[in-house]
């Protein structure tokens, strides 16, 4: 337990340092060409486009919560997906910061389809907590098991492995997979949120940069907080379920940005509090 707050508490002070660091040298860049005051704009505009698009992606951490846990993937682990996925929602996110989201929209149906999932998710975890060993084994005999080589287990550290001179797909590779999906799906909000706000594509990148690294602390912490107090398992589904309902009535009533946010906000203060008069189980 030690060695997991020291190791988010390193990870913290490295994060804060990096972006004071970026802070100072983007502001001493844009003094050098353009003068205080525009230095003092870029700056509040970078501040603006990092803390909306940590508030528009946080419903992603707990997605990630859902993935993690179908595919029986141990905290080890966790941590090297979350490192590569960094790379890959850099790239993702860049090709949509270019190529725009016209593609996606074309098929904003699914969006409905992981609503409605996660609404079922959630109302499964609170009613019936008991089932989840049966569902983690029935994932091996999803479709894609059928279709590509891919082993039952988990093998390491490693993405592929050679059975038979044959290479097979592990289930920490299509976690991966996941995860980077669902960084598409919430990204696809947040990017035209802060594009509404300034144009400037390197201040939107490094914005967006900061934010995804930030999430990786966000969801280490909450990792750890689930594992310290057990109740706040609670809090995790009936987000579930607000992110599903928010997902699903977007097309009649679009809910204020900081709406996520304070939700969750009471969800955690209201189940913490609970937690000191009634026993959950």
């Amino acid at each position: 337990m030690k060695k997991k707050i020291f190791y988010l508490n390193k990870y913290f002070f490295y994060y804060v340092f990096v972006l004071l660091f970026f802070l100072f040298i983007f502001w001493f860049f844009s003094y050098n060409r353009s003068g205080f005051l525009v230095a003092n704009k870029n700056i509040f505009l970078f501040l603006i486009s990092y803390v909306l698009e940590i508030i528009l992606s946080v419903d992603n951490v707990f997605v990630w919560f859902i993935i993690f846990k179908k595919f029986n993937i141990p905290i080890l682990f966790q941590k090297k997906i979350l490192l590569y996925g960094l790379f890959g929602a850099f790239i993702l996110r860049s090709i949509i910061f270019y190529c725009g989201s016209i593609f996606f929209k074309k098929f904003h149906w699914l969006f409905y389809l992981f609503g409605v999932f996660f609404i079922l998710t959630g109302i499964k975890t609170i009613f019936f907590p008991n089932i989840e060993n049966s569902e983690n084994k029935s994932i091996k005999f999803l479709w894609i098991y059928k279709i590509f080589r891919i082993t039952k287990n988990i093998h390491g550290e490693n993405f592929f492995v050679k059975i038979k001179d044959k290479i097979f797909i592990t289930p920490l590779f299509l976690c991966l997979i996941c995860i980077e999906l669902s960084d598409i799906m919430f990204s696809l909000d947040s990017i035209p949120a802060i594009f509404s706000i300034t144009t400037n594509v390197f201040i939107i990148f490094s914005a967006n940069v900061f934010a995804v690294l930030g999430l990786r602390f966000t969801y280490l912490l909450t990792s750890f907080m689930l594992k310290r107090f057990p109740i706040m398992q609670h809090v995790l589904s009936f987000v579930l379920i607000f992110i599903g309902i928010k997902i699903l009535i977007e097309k009649f009533l679009v809910l204020p940005i900081f709406f996520t946010l304070i939700f969750i906000l009471i969800s955690f203060l209201i189940i913490f509090l609970m937690s000191k008069f009634i026993s959950f189980k």
